[in-house]
């Protein structure tokens, strides 16, 4: 009896720390766009993850998506997976730090995970206009969470991808059925003359070939600066 009350012991023992072996994940969201959350949220549950979404903006002093953790509820297997979730919404890196007691506490069986709204970067604009284009032309917006838009007559609603920037050089990124598009650009500035006299404008200019399936992937991006 008491060795049967034994192993019984020990098998409620396994059960119990399995369960603890799968801590809650509070997901901070408010640096992702709604598609990027829906894609997030799916891959979290294909990889079993456990996560509690918090729509709080956080002020942090992270740089890039951060998973904020308590001493020993990490395994090398979680880090793993949650890295290739982040970086398939476009992330360059998640970077994973042991709590912090004087902004970011998390009790045992606890993490948080961050995607701070970046600050926009002054070396880039948020907004380009295609230009020497054989088409329509197109707008396309950079956003801080490292994907793309692009907008114009021809496409409804939009479409997007990822961007990259090491300056001078733009590169975009696009994946459909197809398979995937990379186009890079070079920063050059320069002046333009407008109706309000000359103003500073930057040029990206097309450095691959210009006979991609995309249009605008063909086309020079440009932004003409008011001030």
């Amino acid at each position: 009896m008491k060795v049967l009350l034994g192993k019984m012991g020990l098998v409620m023992w396994l059960l119990f720390c399995i369960g603890c072996s799968a801590p809650k994940m509070h997901v901070f969201y408010s640096g992702v766009d709604k598609a990027q959350w829906a894609e997030l949220t799916q891959k979290l549950e294909r990889e079993g993850i456990t996560y509690l979404p918090n729509s709080y903006t956080v002020d942090t002093e992270y740089r890039h998506p951060t998973l904020v953790y308590f001493p020993g509820d990490l395994s090398e297997e979680f880090v793993d997976k949650l890295t290739a979730v982040v970086k398939s919404l476009g992330f360059e890196r998640l970077d994973v730090n042991v709590f912090n007691r004087h902004k970011h506490f998390y009790s045992k069986g606890n993490l948080g995970l961050y995607f701070p709204i970046q600050n926009k970067q002054t070396t880039f604009p948020d907004l380009l206009y295609s230009t020497d284009c054989d088409h329509t032309d197109s707008r396309v917006t950079l956003l801080a969470s490292g994907r793309w838009r692009a907008f114009s007559r021809d496409v409804d609603p939009y479409i997007e991808g990822k961007w990259l920037y090491h300056k001078p050089y733009l590169t975009l990124v696009y994946t459909d059925t197809r398979g995937e598009f990379q186009q890079v650009y070079e920063a050059l500035q320069h002046q333009v003359m407008t109706l309000k006299g000359p103003k500073k404008a930057t040029t990206y200019q097309v450095l691959g070939h210009k006979s991609y399936p995309l249009a605008f992937f063909n086309c020079n991006l440009q932004i003409i600066f008011a001030e």
